[in-house]
């Protein structure tokens, strides 16, 4: 296995801070209509004395004005965000600390630079100019700036804790998963090794050696931010390796993956439990065995680069194991279990929307489980 160096505290911390650019709409014009609201009361409590403020005419104009300003401030710095993070992608995670400073700094001053002076325009277009204001004054228009950048700032340091807490979350629940899968395996493995001792030395060097690799490979994804697909399949590989000794003939298995692919990036324990699963609920309870292939490939159509990793079997099938899957909570039978929700949930994590996970009987028997994550 090759060894790779430890990744930055600081490379690491960018990846887990960094908002995903995902456009929410119903977001910004929630947050926009908040702001709105807000500015609009702090705009009676320093202008009260506005004959402007006696009518409801007054308070609609002054709410649609600073809407109009929080709408389109909201919008521009929200998809200059998502222009960011898409034109630099991977890249952000060697950002220095001043980089990133610039970065999330200097994307919301463009944003009221671009925002601001349109705003203006429209409110003095529409008629919303002409109620009470605070930001035509060189003291308003300060005031204004400094708490338009207070509340991105607010924004940002609780989005990166609470995205710092869920990825502490994850990563918890990810070991715990780990350390329910291995000692099942590891108990399984040394008691086949145990009895090959006696009948096939050979076969229980070959099967020790093999679970080794697979420990290794374990052991090392999890302490690695940078967990690669190649990693994953080193991982599957072991795995198999050692499931192929103690299943003899009954198991065949294929792994079609280019070379090319194997550098992108995948949250750890992805892959491997899919595998899994194919094995323990569908090829292990049939008598004949099967054939187990996992493909790897990169779709281009609708205009997305994605890549698509698919795990086939041949074995008993979704309706054959479903109550075994069901009393386990972690088989493709329900397609819902504990290592399946893990799965989704860290997709979700690491990639929002755009991953998704999809459990599919095969006819005449079997299960394809296919992963799609972007590139």
């Amino acid at each position: 296995m090759k060894d790779r160096p430890a990744p930055s505290a600081a490379s690491a911390g960018a990846i887990a801070e960094l908002p995903l650019p995902r456009w929410r709409p119903w977001r910004t014009l929630r947050l926009a209509v908040l702001v709105g609201l807000g500015f609009t009361l702090l705009f009676f409590a320093v202008t009260s004395t506005n004959a402007s403020w006696s009518g409801l005419a007054g308070w609609a104009r002054a709410f649609g004005a600073s809407l109009l300003f929080a709408l389109l401030i909201g919008f521009t710095i929200d998809l200059l965000f998502v222009a960011g993070r898409r034109w630099f992608g991977r890249r952000m995670a060697t950002f220095k600390i001043w980089q990133r400073c610039l970065y999330f700094w200097g994307i919301p001053l463009l944003g009221l630079a671009i925002a601001i002076p349109v705003a203006n325009t429209l409110t003095q277009h529409s008629g919303l100019h002409d109620g009470p204001q605070l930001r035509g004054t060189p003291l308003g228009a300060a005031v204004f700036f400094a708490l338009v950048m207070g509340l991105f700032y607010g924004f940002f340091a609780i989005r990166g804790r609470q995205q710092r807490a869920e990825r502490q979350a994850l990563e918890a629940r990810l070991k715990l998963l780990q350390g329910q899968i291995e000692p099942h395996f590891l108990f399984n493995t040394l008691a086949n090794v145990v009895g090959l001792m006696e009948t096939d030395t050979p076969r229980a060097k070959l099967m020790l050696e093999s679970f080794v690799d697979y420990l290794r490979a374990s052991l090392g994804g999890l302490r690695r931010a940078d967990h690669t697909l190649g990693d994953e399949l080193e991982l599957v590989d072991a795995y198999l390796r050692v499931i192929r000794i103690r299943m003899d003939e009954r198991l065949h298995y294929t792994i079609d993956v280019p070379e090319a692919l194997h550098g992108f990036a995948l949250p750890a324990l992805t892959l491997q439990p899919l595998v899994e699963n194919a094995v323990v609920h569908g090829l292990e309870p049939k008598i004949a065995g099967g054939s187990l292939r996992i493909v790897g490939r990169v779709d281009e159509s609708r205009g997305a680069r994605r890549l698509t990793l698919t795990v086939h079997d041949d074995g008993s099938g979704l309706r054959a194991n479903a109550a075994q899957a069901a009393s386990t909570g972690t088989g493709t039978g329900t397609g819902s279990g504990t290592a399946l929700a893990n799965i989704r949930e860290r997709l979700q994590q690491h990639h929002g929307d755009a991953a998704t996970l999809r459990i599919e009987p095969l006819a005449p028997g079997g299960v394809c489980a296919t992963l799609t994550l972007p590139i």
